[in-house]
C-alpha cells in the first residue's frame, strides 16, 4: 500500500470552504490516494498549498460522520497530538497538515511515540462507565450481528460471545475508532493520530486491538509489525496510563480486542460464502481460533 498524492486541476468547487476557513488567496489542491489490496482509492481529503500555509481539508458526505468529528474535535484539549483545526464551513473541516510519514512500516522508535500519543489521549479521558455510552452501545450491537455467521464455528462463536459480554462492561474512553498504522503520522518526536469521524466513547481496548490485529510480518497483513513490536506498544501504553485495570485485566481485554478484529475479517468471509476463501482468509480463520481456545481455557 502507497499513499500518494494526485494534483486537482479545478480545485474551484473547494474555494468557498478555503476562503470561509484560511482565508482569501489563490491555493493548489492535492487528492490523498493510495493503492490498497491492488484497489485504487480517491479520499475525499486533500492537501490545500496557500499562501497562509499548508492544510487539510476534508470534506464529508456522510453527515453523521461529519457531525461525530466536529464534536470530537471539540472535545479534545489543544495540547494532545492530533491535528489542529482551523475550521468548519459547510460539509468539510479544514486542519493543520502534519508533515511526516505513517506508520506502515515501524520501528521501535515509532511504535514507543505512537503508544506515548495513545496513552496520552486515554489520559485526557481517563477510563470510566460515566461517558454517554450511545456510541458504545452502537458498537456492540453493530458487533452482535456477526455472531449469526459464526453458527458453523462453535468455537469462534462462544469466544465471541464472551467478547461481547466484556465489551458492554469494559471501562471507556475517547477512541479514534479506525487507530491503523496508516491514521498514525510521525512528525519530529510525535506521532499525531488522525481521521476521528469513527470515533466517540468506546472501550478502551478497541482502539489498541486494531492497530495490533492488522499488523505483522505475513504478507497479509497490510502493515508491519513485529511481535517484540507489538509487547512494547502494550508496555509502553500501560506505562503511561494514569489509571488503568490490573495489568492480566488490560492484557486479557486488549487480545479480546484483537480477536474482535480477527473476527471482523472471517465473518465477512462466512458471510459471502462464494467469495474465494484466499490467505488472508486462511490466516485470520487460523489465529482467531487459537486465540478463541486461548481465551475460552
Amino acid at each position: 500500500m502507497s499513499m500518494y498524492l494526485e494534483k486537482l486541476e479545478d480545485a474551484s468547487a473547494y474555494a468557498d470552504v478555503i476562503k470561509a476557513t484560511v482565508g482569501p488567496g489563490a491555493f493548489f489542491a492535492y487528492r490523498f490516494c493510495d493503492d490498497f489490496a491492488e484497489e485504487h482509492k480517491r479520499y475525499d481529503v486533500f492537501k490545500i498549498v496557500h499562501p497562509r500555509g499548508v492544510f487539510v481539508l476534508k470534506h464529508f458526505d456522510r453527515p453523521d460522520r461529519f457531525t461525530a468529528e466536529k464534536t470530537i474535535c471539540a472535545m479534545l484539549p489543544a495540547d494532545l497530538p492530533v491535528p489542529r483545526v482551523i475550521g468548519f464551513s459547510g460539509d468539510s473541516m479544514v486542519t493543520e497538515f502534519i508533515e511526516g510519514n505513517d506508520l506502515k512500516e515501524m520501528t521501535d522508535d515509532s511504535v514507543a511515540r505512537a503508544a506515548a500519543s495513545v496513552a496520552e489521549i486515554m489520559n485526557a479521558f481517563p477510563l470510566g462507565n460515566g461517558y454517554d455510552r450511545t456510541v458504545a452501545e452502537k458498537e456492540v450491537a453493530y458487533r452482535s450481528e456477526r455472531l449469526a455467521y459464526l453458527e458453523g464455528e462453535p468455537l469462534l462463536h462462544r469466544a465471541y460471545a464472551m467478547f461481547l459480554d466484556r465489551m458492554k462492561e469494559m471501562p471507556l474512553t475517547l477512541a479514534n475508532g479506525d487507530l491503523v498504522p496508516i491514521n498514525c503520522i510521525e512528525a519530529g518526536k510525535r506521532v499525531y493520530l488522525i481521521d476521528w469521524e469513527y470515533g466517540g466513547f468506546m472501550p478502551y481496548a478497541l482502539d489498541i486491538g486494531r492497530f495490533l490485529a492488522h499488523s505483522g510480518e505475513h504478507a497479509v497483513y497490510p502493515y508491519r509489525m513485529t511481535e517484540p513490536q507489538k509487547t512494547l506498544f502494550c508496555d509502553r501504553i500501560y506505562e503511561a496510563l494514569r489509571e488503568k485495570p490490573e495489568r492480566g485485566v488490560f492484557d486479557r481485554d486488549v487480545r479480546l480486542a484483537v480477536f474482535d478484529e480477527w473476527i471482523m475479517i472471517v465473518s465477512w468471509y462466512l458471510k459471502n460464502p462464494d467469495e474465494p476463501k484466499d490467505e488472508t482468509f486462511s490466516v485470520y480463520f487460523e489465529k482467531a481460533n487459537v486465540l478463541a481456545k486461548e481465551l475460552l481455557s
